[in-house]
């Protein structure tokens, strides 16, 4: 059973938690991942929306879509495996036993060569597919079920089988039935996302409660890092986790696993991996975050004090403009004519006696013409 959603206040008619959410959605043929991600976003009225896997246009099945904060967390969702069913149809004629032997040799890991009209880099890369199992085999029609890492071509995986036989082959369907923890039974479509969000306008959004998952359950089988709340301001801020800010460790985490940062009060703070194992806990740095879903100024410590502040002395700063400085430079450049006046006097009097000074001077002059 899930915890009580703790939700913000917005505008929007959607009750998104603080720490963001997923919705499954059962994407049908015809639009692409991208154009449902609009189309959401269009009637939550929530700016920030991802999907996690993307399908192509004629894909159908599990599509789900990570909400306001929660798109930081697509990154880790991607690292678990996806689920699918497809058909596929031979070029050519082939016998059973030849094509569950080539179902076989597919398992594990694979190199695939991404599609030309792919969004990615078109070169060579693995791929791990965990389970392939013929469901039915119909003429030149083949009904399977595929396991495999995220990231894997189920086009380009039919291809190579039919290289594989000598018949050459093409995908003729595909549905997505599982993401990670997420599966197909939970997903809903776009009309009734729909129906539930007008029902939530009117206040009635116990629907639409029910189909939203939050990222707690995205790391479900995580172990868990409980952090203190003073550590919350520091987190935050930047600041990995230090033995001083960790109330409790569930679960036992090996030094490089991925762990669950949780509050005392159980909301999602963020995602990191162990330095060192849970045993083996020491003075230096515990986990080293990599994505934090809190806030500065939401995180406890760093909220607005209340207490008004005393008002600061006031410091009189005198500018070249002022007043007083003006009065003084005056003054200084006052005295200043004064005291040369006064000494070219003393100056003259102390020559008085000698007659006149420039006519003196003159007469003494050597080769003095007149």
């Amino acid at each position: 059973m899930q915890r009580k959603l703790q939700t913000k206040s917005t505008n929007s008619p959607f009750p998104i938690p603080d720490e963001g959410c997923f919705i499954c959605i059962d994407k049908p043929k015809g639009p692409t991942s991208h154009q449902v991600d609009y189309w959401i976003r269009t009637l939550t009225g929530i700016q920030r929306v991802g999907h996690i896997g993307t399908l192509d246009p004629q894909a159908t099945g599990l599509l789900v879509i990570a909400l306001s904060r929660a798109v930081r967390l697509v990154d880790i969702a991607h690292e678990y495996p996806k689920e699918y069913v497809g058909s596929m149809k031979l070029h050519g004629e082939s016998d059973e036993e030849s094509i569950r032997k080539a179902f076989e040799f597919f398992k594990g890991e694979i190199y695939q060569l991404p599609p030309i009209k792919s969004a990615i880099v078109r070169k060579l890369r693995s791929r791990i597919i965990y389970d392939l199992q013929i469901m039915e085999i119909r003429g030149r029609d083949i009904l399977f079920k595929v396991k495999c890492q995220s990231g894997t071509y189920i086009r380009t995986l039919c291809l190579d089988i039919g290289y594989y036989l000598g018949t050459k082959a093409n995908m003729t369907d595909l549905r997505r039935t599982e993401t990670g923890p997420f599966k197909l039974d939970m997903a809903i479509t776009l009309q009734e996302l729909s129906d539930m969000v007008e029902l939530a306008k009117e206040g009635k959004d116990h629907r639409l409660r029910s189909v939203i998952y939050q990222p707690n359950f995205l790391l479900s089988g995580f172990s868990k890092v409980v952090v203190k709340t003073s550590a919350l301001r520091n987190i935050a801020h930047g600041s990995d986790i230090y033995p001083g800010g960790i109330k409790a460790i569930i679960g036992e985490p090996l030094a490089g696993d991925r762990v669950a940062v949780i509050s005392e009060k159980g909301n999602l703070v963020g995602t990191g991996k162990m330095i060192s194992s849970f045993n083996q806990i020491s003075d230096t740095k515990i986990v080293d975050l990599d994505r934090v879903l809190i806030d500065p100024e939401e995180s406890d410590g760093s909220k607005k004090s209340n207490v008004e502040k005393k008002p600061e002395p006031k410091v009189n700063v005198r500018r070249f403009k002022d007043k007083p400085v003006r009065e003084n430079y005056n003054n200084r450049k006052q005295n200043n004519t004064q005291g040369r006046r006064q000494n070219f006097r003393e100056d003259r009097n102390r020559n008085s006696g000698k007659g006149n000074f420039r006519k003196n001077t003159r007469r003494d002059r050597p080769n003095d013409r007149r």
